[in-house]
């Protein structure tokens, strides 16, 4: 032992620069076979230790994050995996400044980010309830009128920041009736509006869509009917009513088209036969259901009646 001790120390000074020198040639070995690289990526961010009744805007979705660090550390980073996060477990209501952190893969040293600070809104969580109105885009054409609306659903929840949520007066869903002439349903996004009826943002809808139902009918429709003579009364024994001809046989008339639907023809007023045992004629008034039209208001009824053979 002592000589090893002994022959350590005779050129002890020679024997410590190739000790210096081996290192020098390995840490240049390996920087050349590892050298130092950098690299950036794209980072999303995480909301930490929120109070789950409070809501925090502000946050950016992601952040840009230069490593740099040994080659083999560096390729050993799997980016998917990769997080910032903002600790919010000292929230408190109002306007803060907090900073993003980012712990960087073992081997490796952050080079900069950005941003590194944000400033951020925290405001308690709100729900709300909102009565779902239709809201019409145009007009349907001038003939068209609308009978019935329906709105399914009729309410929706909406939550989200108390200072947005509480500005919202109803829901709507907004259709456009132009060129529509016949009734139809349609699907579309529901919106929440204020009072003024602007659309408030940064809120959740649920359900975020509706369905409402127009009906619609015509108001100035018009169809041909035929003209029928309300003969009334009876003809003496012996004589029969052989034939009755109209002038016009039929005409227009004019009204909404759920009344005239329901027409299948026009009677004159009562025309009485009682005791007649010849032909005869006359102008006859129509008689029309209220809120029917027509250009003609009188036909001419003839009456041919014969002895019975």
């Amino acid at each position: 032992m002592m000589q090893w001790i002994l022959s350590w120390k005779k050129n002890w000074g020679i024997k410590i620069l190739c000790l210096i020198s081996a290192i020098i040639v390995w840490l240049y070995v390996m920087r050349d076979q590892n050298p130092v690289i950098e690299v950036a990526y794209t980072v999303p961010v995480q909301v930490q230790n929120l109070d789950q009744n409070y809501l925090v805007e502000g946050i950016p979705k992601e952040v840009r994050v230069r490593l740099h660090g040994p080659r083999n550390a560096i390729l050993d980073i799997n980016p998917n995996i990769l997080k910032a996060y903002v600790n919010m477990k000292d929230a408190r209501l109002g306007q803060d400044n907090v900073s993003i952190q980012f712990t960087p893969p073992t081997g490796t040293y952050i080079d900069s980010m950005t941003p590194e600070n944000v400033t951020v809104t925290v405001d308690e969580y709100m729900v709300k309830e909102l009565q779902v109105q239709m809201q019409p885009l145009g007009m349907v054409p001038n003939d068209i009128a609308i009978k019935d609306v329906k709105i399914i659903p009729t309410t929706v929840t909406i939550a989200g920041p108390a200072h947005q949520v509480s500005k919202a007066a109803y829901a709507v869903i907004r259709t456009n009736l132009d060129k529509h002439r016949e009734s139809f349903t349609e699907v579309g996004d529901i919106l929440a509006v204020d009072t003024a009826g602007n659309i408030v943002e940064g809120v959740t809808i649920t359900p975020k869509s509706a369905q409402v139902q127009y009906e619609l009918e015509r108001i100035r429709m018009d169809k041909k009917v035929p003209i029928q003579a309300n003969l009334v009364g009876t003809v003496p024994a012996g004589y029969i009513v052989k034939r009755v001809d109209m002038e016009p046989k039929e005409l227009t008339i004019t009204g909404k088209e759920s009344l005239l639907n329901a027409i299948d023809g026009v009677k004159t007023i009562d025309i009485n036969v009682n005791g007649a045992t010849g032909n005869f004629s006359g102008n006859y008034s129509l008689v029309l259901p209220d809120g029917v039209t027509t250009s003609t208001d009188r036909v001419v009824v003839k009456v041919e009646i014969t002895p019975q053979m």
